[in-house]
């Protein structure tokens, strides 16, 4: 019998569910809609386990810049950087680092595209109307689809996720300033090192990476508060690695306060951003993305059937979700760490920082046995 299955959405979760349904013998309606893709992801090391077990890795590895270092530094009150704790990635065999979020998307559909059984549809799912035993997929063109089974991953702000859970009353949004430079100095400034730079307003995380096959620099900027702006520094030192002309895009991650929300309804199943929301200081949505994937996979070389991967996904997945979740939260509320709790946080890093990330990333970076 044949396997449907149509996407909602054509970014970066959509087509890496589009390329494990389509080796498993779906054949796949992905509405791409509108996607724009920015910046790049960090694999960490859970992460890079998965991206393994989903792709010959030669295919993408092309586009990763490694880490072999973490540095968390304080801007002090004159915008002078002072280091908290460094952290040896390589002496622990981690495998860390990032690739643009297109080049991972590109990676992806051209795996899905091997199979012939993709069919892509250039419009966007505006409405989703339950019909008895399948579901009508309205498009911003006003056409019509039939659809039984359906993965839901555009987004956050997406029509699947309001169709399910309805108007998102749980979610909360964090807001995040992104920004890339292609300045060499400031790139060789970054190399090989993930740094985390904590400012009274806010923190920053600055990469190397790979954009359009050029090197550049990803900049992250997380607020205190929804309501700051990226601050300026007006340190010329400092500008050599954060450049005062930065482009910044302001962007938004979810999260909630420990309620379980519904991933699934009437035949259309939430993946990726989409479904379960985690708070962005771990830097796990992406990589969690790939952890599911390689999940669900695992579950389909099983012969479960849709449903029956839906019921175990929600079961075993949503207990690691819970627990990334909450320690993610954790490590938001020590970068950003007020009054005289920012005093024990900068102890705590100088004189234990090695078992304080460890005991904070270890139960994050650590992943099961998926064969």
């Amino acid at each position: 019998m044949r396997k449907n299955l149509t996407i909602i959405g054509g970014g970066f979760a959509s087509w890496i569910a589009a390329s494990v349904f389509a080796e498993n013998g779906y054949f796949v309606d992905i509405f791409e809609g509108k996607n724009i893709s920015f910046g790049s992801q960090q694999i960490t090391p859970n992460g890079w386990k998965a991206l393994s077990n989903l792709i010959e890795i030669k295919n993408i590895e092309k586009y990763f810049e490694p880490f072999h270092s973490i540095y968390i530094k304080k801007l002090n009150s004159n915008n002078n950087l002072e280091v908290l704790y460094h952290h040896d990635l390589l002496g622990q065999n981690y495998k860390y680092g990032s690739i643009e979020r297109q080049s991972i998307i590109t990676t992806f559909k051209k795996n899905a595209l091997k199979n012939n059984t993709i069919k892509i549809h250039n419009s966007s799912i505006t409405n989703v109307i339950s019909n008895n035993n399948y579901n009508e997929l309205i498009n911003d063109k006003g056409q019509i689809y039939e659809a039984k089974l359906i993965i839901g991953s555009d987004g956050i702000d997406g029509i699947s996720k309001k169709f399910v859970v309805g108007s998102g009353s749980f979610i909360k949004k964090k807001k995040i300033y992104r920004a890339i430079s292609f300045n060499e100095y400031t790139y060789k400034l970054s190399k090989t090192i993930l740094q985390v730079l904590i400012h009274l307003n806010g923190y920053y995380v600055i990469y190397p990476t790979i954009i359009s096959n050029k090197k550049a620099t990803n900049y992250i900027f997380v607020p205190h508060n929804n309501n700051i702006k990226p601050p300026s520094l007006n340190n010329q030192i400092l500008n050599y690695l954060i450049p005062e002309n930065l482009d910044w895009k302001s962007t938004y991650a979810s999260f909630n306060h420990g309620e379980k929300t519904s991933i699934y309804k009437n035949g259309l199943f939430l993946f990726g951003n989409s479904g379960f929301a985690i708070p962005p200081h771990t830097a796990q949505a992406g990589n969690q993305i790939l952890e599911d994937a390689v999940y669900i996979k695992k579950l389909l070389n099983a012969n479960y059937d849709f449903y029956e991967m839906v019921n175990i996904f929600a079961k075993e997945r949503y207990l690691k979700k819970d627990m990334l979740a909450k320690n993610s939260k954790i490590v938001g509320e020590i970068l950003n760490a007020q009054k005289l709790t920012k005093y024990f946080r900068d102890i705590a890093f100088k004189s234990n920082g090695f078992n304080l990330l460890n005991k904070i990333m270890d139960p994050i970076w650590t992943t099961e046995d998926y064969e």
